[in-house]
């Protein structure tokens, strides 16, 4: 494991601030990779949840695409900072060992040579100033925080689309609502013969309208009620399932949004601090990098509030879809569920960092 010790040996003051801030993420994603190998069952439960039993209730593709399309912009913009920070890192690093070993060139060999760096002043408890223990370090630095920076961005990436497409379910929810009296009526009058209604029809009514004069006249009211009750018991259905979800999800990676919150406010004070370093000594290359890092560190965190905060707003809109969606065309018995909705609906429903901060 990388290790920090800033008393021994001699490390460079501006590297190491910057240093300590990819070692808190590095620990910090151990605990996440820790919360989805024993939460794996319940978070697999959550994508099939997601990705297979809402499909048998209403469902918006375009709108699932464009969510689709949400997530590979947040997932691309991260990807793109982090790869810049890990890429400028060991160019940087790679710089400073090509002017070292000038500089060395100039030296007598009876003179006092200056200490090798490595691109993250990592303590090595072993001298590593020859090249034969020097690129293996090298290397493993490399490959080390390439594998840290890919489970990041990989963890913070699924749970950012998870959040995103349980906020969308329940905007398709709201449509569903808002729309089952109207869909209910189409769906009775395809059902009737063409030929009965065209010789029973004689008033110029808009397309609404049509469809349900069309069925009060050629539909009994028993089967227009079982197909209302049938469509918003559906409704209601499809919004239990979502609320489960969403809790469930609340609780399995509750820790994980804690140790999210705590990595990245930590590691965007230790960065902001390398940043105003950098920018007051004019070092360009590492002054990209810790910018490039700052932006990541801003964007990890970004994601989980802006959909944490979509889930909240959309689950609160229920109320809204309840209210115009001509509950007074139904009969009074069909109402119960609606008003359920109502009252489960006006109940904020949030994502929480270990019951400590809502994530919004």
């Amino acid at each position: 494991m990388e290790t920090i010790d800033p008393f021994v040996g001699e490390i460079d003051k501006d590297q190491f601030m910057f240093c300590l801030a990819f070692i808190i993420t590095d620990n910090f994603t151990l605990l996440k990779m820790s919360i989805f190998i024993f939460k794996n069952v319940d978070i697999q439960y959550i994508v099939h949840t997601l990705e297979i039993e809402l499909y048998d209730y209403y469902q918006n593709i375009p709108k699932i695409r464009e969510t689709i399309k949400k997530t590979k912009i947040i997932t691309g913009a991260f990807l793109f900072f982090g790869w810049l920070t890990i890429g400028n890192g060991h160019v940087y690093g790679t710089i400073q060992d090509f002017k070292w070993k000038s500089l060395v060139a100039t030296i007598n060999d009876t003179s006092l040579h200056p200490l090798r760096a490595l691109p993250q002043s990592i303590y090595i408890p072993w001298d590593y100033q020859k090249d034969s223990r020097y690129i293996p370090i090298f290397v493993f630095e490399t490959i080390g925080l390439l594998w840290t920076g890919h489970v990041v961005m990989i963890i913070d990436t699924f749970i950012a689309s998870v959040t995103l497409h349980i906020s969308s379910q329940f905007e398709i929810l709201n449509e569903a609502i808002r729309t089952a009296y109207d869909r209910t009526m189409s769906s009775l009058c395809e059902s009737i013969r063409p030929e009965a209604i065209q010789e029973r029809e004689s008033l110029i009514l808009s397309a609404e309208e049509t469809n349900e004069k069309i069925v009060q006249c050629f539909v009994p009211k028993e089967e227009m009620e079982a197909a209302l009750a049938t469509t918003f018991r559906n409704c209601f259905r499809q919004h239990q399932l979502l609320i489960d979800c969403a809790e469930k999800f609340s609780r399995t990676y509750s820790y994980g949004f804690m140790t999210q919150l705590l990595a990245s406010s930590a590691a965007i004070c230790v960065v902001l601090v390398q940043v105003s370093q950098d920018a007051s000594s004019f070092k360009s290359i590492q002054l990209i990098t810790s910018a490039a890092f700052l932006v990541a560190m801003i964007i990890q965190l970004g994601i989980q509030c802006f959909t944490g905060n979509e889930l909240t707003l959309q689950a609160g809109r229920i109320s809204e879809a309840v209210m115009e969606c001509k509950w007074e065309c139904i009969p009074t018995s069909q109402r119960r569920p609606l008003l359920m909705m109502i009252m489960r609906a006006q109940r904020p429903l949030k994502l929480t960092a270990a019951g400590f901060k809502d994530i919004d």
